[in-house]
């Protein structure tokens, strides 16, 4: 689902969606994998507990949402083997290569499990945000009208 889905989305089908959404990542989250360590774990497992509470929008599971991406963005660094340089573009004939040369990270097979995590989360995040901002809005316009 892209943004633009989330913006035309109704109201009740994007809370619904955003609520579901934190509830299967508190449960699906491997976070034996994602830790460091047992201190780190049970940190990890609060946040969790923020996050799919009964409100997916409130200040504190978005604010545990942005720890939790700070923790594993960390981790993804410990978890980076190298970098190697990738080019894209194409040959010309005439010119030589013309394209550019981008640096890609590669990670270890946690650090590979690390990021597709980081991405689920950072998606969740927008959901957040999204429905945060469309509820804020609806305050807004039910004040504007209301007297």
């Amino acid at each position: 689902m892209n943004d633009i889905q989330l913006h035309v989305m109704p109201i009740e089908e994007l809370a619904a969606r955003t609520i579901v959404a934190c509830r299967a990542l508190a449960e699906d989250l491997p976070v034996n994998l994602l830790s460091a360590d047992a201190h780190q774990h049970r940190h990890i497992r609060g946040l969790l507990n923020d996050i799919s509470g009964d409100d997916p929008a409130g200040p504190r599971a978005l604010q545990s949402v942005d720890l939790l991406a700070d923790i594993l963005r960390a981790e993804r660094e410990t978890e980076t083997l190298c970098y190697e340089d990738v080019f894209e573009g194409k040959n010309d004939p005439d010119y030589g290569a013309t394209g550019a040369v981008y640096k890609r990270r590669i990670l270890s097979e946690r650090g590979e499990a690390i990021e597709l995590w980081s991405n689920k989360l950072l998606y969740l995040a927008r959901m957040m945000r999204m429905f945060d901002a469309r509820l804020c809005g609806e305050r807004v316009v039910n004040r504007r009208f209301a007297g």
